[in-house]
């Protein structure tokens, strides 16, 4: 772990980040008066997660979600008139 203060890190800021690029580093700390204030670190792409189970394969609305019958319906739920 390395650490930098403000202006080193402002300054050479391409540099740090080809350490980390690189794995030479696998954090940053950026310091203001010797005083930690950030880390820097490499950027995970994380995988999407998949639906799994029962739900695989299936819409998440029906297909009349938006119909005036729908509407109506969950106006009267909450008390209002359309």
């Amino acid at each position: 772990m390395l650490t930098a203060n403000v202006l080193e890190a402002k300054n050479g800021l391409s540099g740090l980040l080809r350490l980390l690029e690189s794995g030479q580093e696998d954090c940053i700390i950026i310091a203001r008066h010797n005083k930690p204030v950030a880390k820097l670190m490499p950027f995970v792409e994380k995988p999407v997660s998949r639906r799994i189970g029962a739900a695989s394969g299936r819409s998440l609305y029906v297909q009349d979600w938006d119909s005036d019958e729908s509407n109506a319906e969950v106006a009267a739920l909450f008390g209002a008139e359309l």
